[in-house]
């Protein structure tokens, strides 16, 4: 059934891919206006009242010159659904684009082509995208069909499909225009007060320069060719692809985590993106990758490629449908392969997971569906012996071929949060059912048993409470100190004859200071138990013997895990907002292991170094501060420090940084 799933997401994909993509690489410059020459003619005056002929912006050759008093449009035509709407393209001597501000301004030579063949002349340009509406200043001449205007200013606001002109004349007057009639101006109409508001750019950090823009409103805009600010200075490239679409599925992230990203756009459209990346963390550095994204309204498919530069590289797609508004399914399929290139690979593996998602009545069911593929290749003819067990693999020992193929299949069943009558409490039920198997390796082995195959189910609560006020503040200004807690409770009984109990207990106090300051102190105790009976000991024997790397010693674990622990916890945090541009937050926490934790080698955890330790370490502090570089992107830098354990651990550290948008 696996197999059949990933082939049918594939097969999406490419279909999606193929039927989507809108967008290319290559830039068409906006064609020349049209070459007919509009005669010149009479021009109508803008008052009522009697006077000199002004110099004409505008002309009819059919009527005589009509004037704002006594005009009276005649009905356009009406325009094609959407047109208006329609790709433009902007070409000018220079094109800025500010990210910070989303807004695009365009001087020299400014030329607009409208989608509907509309070209719109100036000195000065400014498009916001979020706004979706532009103006174009000095020189304006507005050329369509076989109208021609001209005048100071032309602003086009594309969600109301009206156009704003303030036109040369000997007395000042504004003229609207409805869906791209030029011909037919509309006099005496109420404007936005800032129609033709220019917006101050000075300080504002220039993200890229080009020469040409095709704008989608409202989705994206490619610009031809980029200069793009890499800070030190700007990079050029052939174009640069922006999406701006509020669409927030194109939000979604096939890649793994890393320190920095350097995202490049592309291509893409309406319903797809392109970007290649350039990322570091600190086990590949600096390294390349790839993610495409397609999406609609109500599904996405998200492909990716990382590291595509280094040996070991991770492929994932992810899938996304909302069948309806009470049925969603969604997958992540993940290829972990060592090769060089693209060639065939030495090893490779895969993991699979489907969700599918139901909505109930105060309540919803999710099926959840993981498959694991240790080796996707053929066993291969190359073999030793490792303890004197044949073992095969591929090129060297170091690319072992694993044929195990285990799976897990659960219902839950989530129930909505209720309030317990009046009081400040709440409450949420939980249940589950699965099925966990594995046909090579067995599960768990017990009293000389080998388990392939175990059925689970359980059933849980939690209880919380909302912020309840120990001290209000008489002054008002909320600088109060709160109170609240959590209680969870689960069981869950397997059919090899064993049931596990958790059970969590949180108290929380806080204090606000005031909204620059926040001081949290919480107390937990965590217990759990593994129930076997008579075959207690069994499973947890308690003469195992432990051996510290660090100081030489063979120890007993004493009193020795029998399947019952207990970790209590004290944390105290500091959260510190000075401004809109930094965050500092820094967590102690002191930890009571019982049975007592037990001191592990150094390992490679994640993107860093840490020590995998048997239980939870005594003492920990967390030191992580944000700085806001701009609106758009954030600095994030973090340190954990663990010490006071084993010896060795007396002050062990991490340092992570990440650059986050």
């Amino acid at each position: 059934m696996q197999f059949r799933f990933i082939i049918a997401a594939a097969a999406a994909f490419a279909l999606s891919f193929g039927g989507t993509q809108r967008a290319s690489l290559a830039f068409d410059p906006p064609a020349a206006p049209p070459s007919v020459t509009p005669a010149p003619l009479e021009a109508p005056s803008p008052a009522a009242s009697p006077g000199p002929a002004a110099s004409s912006p505008f002309a009819s050759p059919a009527s005589p010159a009509p004037t704002s008093a006594n005009v009276t449009p005649s009905a356009p035509p009406t325009p094609p659904t959407g047109r208006r709407l329609a790709d433009f393209k902007v070409t000018a001597d220079r094109i800025a684009f500010y990210s910070n501000r989303y807004i695009m301004e365009a001087d020299g030579h400014v030329v607009v082509a409208l989608g509907d063949g509309t070209h719109i002349a100036g000195n000065t340009f400014f498009y916001d995208l979020r706004l979706n509406r532009f103006v174009i200043a000095g020189a304006v001449r507005v050329t369509a069909a076989l109208t021609e205007v001209k005048g100071a200013a032309f602003a086009e606001y594309f969600d109301f499909d009206r156009a704003y002109f303030l036109p040369i004349l000997s007395q000042p007057d504004r003229w609207t225009f409805v869906a791209g009639d030029y011909a037919h101006p509309r006099f005496g109409r109420l404007e936005p007060g800032d129609t033709f508001f220019l917006p101050d750019l000075s300080g504002e950090r220039v993200f890229l320069y080009a020469k040409n823009a095709l704008v989608d409103p409202k989705q994206s805009v490619r610009f031809t060719p980029a200069r793009i600010n890499f800070g030190l200075t700007f990079v050029p490239f052939p174009t640069y692809f922006l999406n701006f679409s509020a669409n927030p599925l194109f939000a979604q992230n096939a890649l793994t985590g890393a320190y920095a990203d350097g995202p490049l756009d592309f291509a893409g459209g309406e319903h797809s993106l392109a970007t290649a990346h350039v990322r570091y963390d600190s086990i590949d550095h600096a390294f390349g990758a790839f993610e495409l994204h397609e999406v609609s309204d109500n599904s996405y498919i998200v492909v990716s490629a990382n590291p595509i530069t280094r040996p070991l590289k991770q492929y994932n797609l992810l899938t996304f449908d909302r069948i309806t508004p009470g049925v969603q399914i969604q997958s992540q399929i993940q290829e972990t392969a060592f090769q060089s290139g693209f060639s065939r690979p030495l090893s490779a593996t895969a993991y699979a997971n489907v969700q599918l998602t139901a909505s109930l009545a105060h309540s919803y069911l999710r099926l959840n569906d993981n498959s694991y593929f240790d080796s996707l290749l053929a066993r291969p003819s190359t073999f030793g012996y490792d303890n004197g067990e044949q073992v095969y693999y591929y090129d060297d020992p170091t690319h072992p071929w694993i044929p195990d193929h285990p799976s897990n299949i659960q219902l839950t069943w989530s129930g909505f949060r209720h309030q317990i009558n009046q009081l400040p409490i709440y409450f949420q039920l939980r249940s589950e059912a699965g099925v966990d198997t594995d046909t090579i390796t067995p599960l768990q082995q017990l009293g000389g048993v080998n388990y392939y195959k175990e059925y689970d189910k359980a059933l849980g609560i939690d209880i919380t409470t909302k912020n309840i006020t120990l001290r209000a503040d008489p002054s008002g200004r909320h600088r109060d100190i709160y109170f609240t807690a959590l209680f969870d409770r689960q069981r869950e009984w397997f059919s090899l004859p064993h049931h596990i109990d958790t059970q969590v207990a949180t108290g929380s106090i806080t204090k606000v200071f005031d909204p620059q300051v926040i001081v949290l102190a919480s107390y937990s105790n965590t217990n759990t138990g593994d129930f076997y009976g008579a075959q207690q000991s069994s499973a947890y024997p308690g003469s195992a013997l432990y051996f510290n790397p660090f100081t030489g010693q063979t120890l007993q674990v004493s009193p020795g895990f029998r399947g019952f622990g207990t970790v209590r916890s004290f944390a105290q945090s500091l959260v510190f907002v000075p401004s809109e541009a930094i965050a500092f937050t820094t967590n102690m926490r002191e930890n009571d292991d019982f049975p007592r934790p037990i001191p592990g080698t150094l390992q490679i955890i994640g993107d860093g170094l840490g020590y995998l330790n048997y239980g939870v370490t005594p003492y920990e502090l967390d030191l992580d501060v944000r700085f806001r570089i701009s609106r758009v992107f954030l600095l994030d830098v973090s340190r954990s420090n663990y010490f006071g354990f084993g010896g060795n651990q007396r002050w062990s550290q991490q340092f992570n940084f990440q650059v986050e948008k």
